[in-house]
């Protein structure tokens, strides 16, 4: 944030395990992380499923601030967590007066939009296969390390599955057939996919 912007934001402090907010309630003010992590989940048949995990620096609850709707989702603090809390009048004046701090507002919100819209999407699937094909091409499209073996995904596949609802026993059995087909690779510290494009092939071949 520039400077002489701090002076009007609260800053708010949250334990491992608290929420921020819960999904359907009033969205008054918008979180930016400052330091720790926030997990964002969504009640889908009964079950509360990860959308996704916020770090330093991501908007929480921007879109609801905006639209003046109800939260769609609920945030979980992950850890100790500090952020700035922004409410309307806050986030006008912001975008007002930086155009900077408009641009890359708006092109937050863009990115969370298509990136629930897509794992809702992925979530729709009935088959487990499918759903962590689609999860594991939607991290190394938009988070991957471009490496000399393939795109690095810096998530474990019980991460993956969780996000997902795709319960570990059924993992494992799915994440056989990839390893088995090369289309990935484990490591303790995260997931290597050689070629994204022969998961799109797996995706759309009839038997998977």
């Amino acid at each position: 944030m520039p400077d002489g912007q701090d002076r009007s934001l609260d800053v708010r402090r949250f334990d491992t395990g608290a929420v921020l907010f819960l999904e359907g309630s009033a969205s008054d003010v918008m979180y930016v992380i400052q330091e720790g992590s926030v997990r964002l989940s969504r009640t889908i048949d009964g079950e509360s499923t990860t959308l996704a995990q916020l770090v330093g620096g991501d908007i929480v609850g921007g879109v609801g601030l905006v639209r003046q709707q109800a939260h769609t989702t609920t945030a979980t603090a992950l850890e100790p967590t500090a952020c700035l809390a922004i409410d309307s009048a806050a986030l006008e004046q912001m975008v007002t007066e930086d155009s900077e701090i408009a641009i890359r507002f708006i092109k937050d919100l863009a990115n969370r939009v298509a990136s629930t819209s897509e794992l809702l999407s992925m979530l729709g699937q009935r088959d487990s296969r499918t759903r962590v094909c689609m999860a594991l091409i939607r991290h190394a499209e938009m988070s991957g390390e471009q490496t000399g073996e393939g795109v690095w995904i810096r998530k474990r596949l019980g991460d993956i599955a969780g996000e997902i609802a795709v319960a570990d026993t059924e993992m494992g059995e799915i994440s056989k057939v990839l390893l088995r087909r090369q289309l990935l690779r484990v490591k303790r510290d995260g997931i290597l996919v050689p070629d994204v494009s022969r998961l799109y092939e797996f995706v759309k071949n009839s038997d998977v």
